[in-house]
């Protein structure tokens, strides 16, 4: 969706160049690039470079600026198939989204690459609706297949957002008291192996052990925490300071037009829906 927001004051021109505009809230204005490697122009580059890290090492206070500085370094944007950054009124990033189209397990797959909100956006929904940005078109290219959503995350904020996301119970993995199907398994070794870390995976817990070792003490000095106790018990218990689980998110789009036509008709009908079990905006 276009948005109304003006652009920023401070923006340069060239970091418009090949973007689309998409809607995030008042005052600000989100950039979508769809296909990083042609649309991210070198002046686009330099600019985030200059801007991105100072915000990003505030989002995850474990790790420096020469760390993002590496993270948008051109062979690793080029290999992005999406990214969407979200800039304040004065043109400074201050949330973003990136994500790579991946094939794992024999499975179309959505590999949430990276994703952080400023502390003054956090808890705002800044992230849940970015990412929708993205997700939405890979579940409409992978149609009538199922979408497999995968990202490496310590955070349970992240963990109860995209669970929440699917809007089911059984298509989150893992979950502290379920199994890990076989299929999803392999998802999940591919994935580790395309991250390097094949022989750090528990493919039993999806844990990946040291998994964030190139930052001293991981991505935080202190570990977030949602709004689930049960959830951050279970981070706490199982993940040390640089472990992280390979959560894998299944979306189906047969069920998830059948589920938006159910919805449709319950609001003509004049229903109420029922009360959704958490939000999902608590994603940063």
């Amino acid at each position: 969706m276009t948005t109304t927001d003006s652009t920023p004051p401070h923006c340069p021109p060239e970091l418009l160049h090949g973007a689309k505009k998409i809607s995030v809230g008042p005052g600000l204005t989100g950039l979508l690039w769809t296909g990083v490697r042609t649309q991210l122009s070198g002046p686009a580059r330099q600019y985030l470079r200059g801007t991105f890290p100072a915000v990003a090492v505030q989002a995850f206070t474990a790790t420096t600026e020469q760390y993002w500085q590496n993270w948008l370094s051109d062979d690793n944007l080029d290999r992005l198939a999406g990214l969407v950054v979200v800039l304040d009124s004065t043109g400074l990033p201050v949330a973003w989204v990136a994500s790579n189209d991946r094939r794992f397990g024999g499975r179309s797959c959505f590999y949430a690459n990276s994703a952080g909100v400023h502390p003054s956006y956090q808890g705002t929904g800044i992230s849940s609706t970015i990412w929708r940005a993205l997700l939405r078109a890979a579940i409409v290219k992978a149609a009538p297949r199922s979408l497999y959503a995968v990202m490496r995350t310590a955070n349970p904020l992240v963990y109860g957002a995209w669970s929440a996301a699917t809007g089911r119970t059984d298509s989150t993995w893992p979950a502290p008291d379920g199994a890990v199907p076989e299929h999803v398994q392999r998802i999940a070794a591919d994935a580790a192996a395309d991250l390097g870390q094949a022989d750090r995976l528990d493919p039993h817990t999806l844990v990946i052990t040291e998994a964030y070792d190139d930052t001293e003490a991981g991505l935080w000095t202190q570990r977030p925490t949602s709004d689930r106790t049960d959830i951050d018990d279970w981070f706490a218990t199982i993940l040390g300071p640089r472990d992280a689980f390979l959560l894998i998110v299944a979306f189906h789009p047969v069920r998830i037009m059948l589920d938006e036509v159910r919805r449709k008709a319950r609001r003509t009908l004049g229903l109420r829906g029922s009360p959704s079990s958490r939000s999902s905006r608590a994603h940063d």
